[in-house]
């Protein structure tokens, strides 16, 4: 049978609320459905089923998704397949699924420490096709992070932590292993010598963890625990506040940070994998990926420390064909499609057959990701998770736009925590 097939490729960036539901509409080949076992719908006569599944991603990725699922396709008989492809960024999807499950997409990036938050609100289906054909590939890291009570509510395809790129040009590798070697440096005038995003909370937690505090305990599983206003907590965030305000720091914000790093201006930047393919085009050999130097918090040299999780394919609970939704979501996660995913935009496998090849092992960033692995912290992955996001963006911004200073730290981080814990009173 010829299939039938549409791609919608909707680039740019699109608000959710203007997304048009798919498959809704669609209606499956002759015949009786029968319920599978894993959840999907398959028909009874043997003819193709009609699927129409909607697929969010990141700008970048929508290209090769479109290539993913082409694949996939030729490999399905059993479906006619539709699909259509939207610019939703993967810390923007588990909120929209929140918003309206009903508009949301059938498959969407998520990251692995938000996956026990959706799953315990009912809003994700567990993956059980095909799951099996790759588990034995993955690390038990990557397992533990998306099964909440005995099932596996995402698909990991990479590990999903940030490092460091530096301008060779600039700093030499014995500078880069310190943070106030490097900021202490004379670069010139017009230039800048870091950049990250102390207005990110997922930036913002590594000089926190570096210097010894906790977020919800030291295996991440107690709710009403963390030690972010402790007398280290005090000292990162004064870190934080000198680094901030320094006329050689550059916040990230809005890209600006890796804008002046691919001109030339900047001396490091932290970033992530998917950052590599345009550094590398515009600094060439100059550009350098290394883990997270160490920094002088409160008199004393410590390790930063960020969090480590892992990229993952998810499916909404409510999708229309829950049987084609997680094939696919799989497949997207298959050696064939991180390879590719690797190529085109440099996300790292997490699939051991992948992650111990020669070309991945010989590459600097996969080095530089799997070193940071390494001295980072696991993402906590309890539903509580979902309460920390906002409190530290919010202190992150205060921080930068000055209105948090040594004068009133302590008391913006006793704000922080009981927002996070979830004790403040109306």
């Amino acid at each position: 049978m010829n299939k039938k097939i549409v791609s919608m490729l909707l680039a740019g960036v699109l608000a959710v609320g203007s997304l048009t539901a798919c498959g809704s509409d669609s209606s499956s080949t002759s015949g009786q459905a029968a319920q599978d076992t894993s959840g999907g719908q398959a028909t009874t006569d043997g003819e193709a089923q009609d699927v129409q599944l909607k697929i969010w991603v990141p700008e970048e990725e929508v290209d090769i998704t479109d290539q993913m699922v082409r694949n996939f396709d030729a490999l399905h008989d059993e479906f006619n397949m539709n699909w259509e492809i939207a610019v939703v960024g993967i810390d923007e999807a588990p909120q929209a699924l929140e918003t309206d499950a009903d508009t949301a997409a059938d498959i969407f990036y998520t990251p692995s420490g938000g996956v026990a938050d959706l799953a315990s609100k009912g809003l994700l289906l567990p993956i059980t096709k095909d799951f099996d054909g790759i588990q034995s590939d993955l690390p038990e890291s990557a397992i533990n992070a998306v099964t909440v009570d005995g099932l596996t509510y995402a698909v990991p395809f990479s590990p999903n932590t940030f490092f460091m790129y530096y301008n060779k040009d600039l700093y030499t590798e014995d500078e880069i292993k310190s943070l106030d070697t490097m900021m202490a440096k004379d670069l010139g005038s017009g230039m800048y010598n870091f950049s990250t995003q102390v207005t990110n909370s997922w930036y913002l937690e590594m000089f926190f963890l570096g210097n010894g505090c906790t977020l919800f305990g030291e295996d991440g599983t107690d709710a009403t625990n963390c030690t972010f206003n402790n007398a280290q907590g005090v000292e990162a965030a004064k870190y934080v506040i000198d680094l901030a305000t320094s006329p050689k720091y550059i916040e990230d914000k809005d890209g600006v940070g890796g804008a002046a790093f691919k001109e030339g201006k900047l001396g490091a930047v932290t970033s992530g994998a998917w950052s590599a393919p345009e550094f590398r085009e515009a600094l060439g050999d100059k550009v350098g990926a290394v883990a997270l130097p160490v920094a002088n918090i409160g008199g004393k040299d410590v390790q930063l420390s960020n969090f480590v999780d892992f990229k993952t394919l998810t499916v909404k609970s409510n999708t229309q064909y829950p049987l084609a939704a997680q094939q696919l979501a799989v497949y997207l996660a298959s050696s064939e499609s991180c390879l590719l995913r690797y190529e085109k935009q440099g996300d790292v496998p997490v699939l051991s057959s992948l992650a111990d090849s020669d070309e991945i092992k010989n590459d600097m960033v996969a080095s530089a990701l799997n070193d940071q692995s390494g001295l980072a912290t696991n993402q906590p992955s309890i539903p509580k998770m979902g309460d920390y996001w906002d409190p530290m963006q919010a202190l992150g911004e205060g921080i930068y736009n000055k209105d948090v200073t040594e004068s009133n730290l302590q008391a913006q981080l006793d704000a922080l925590v009981d927002s996070i814990l979830g004790t403040l009173s109306n």
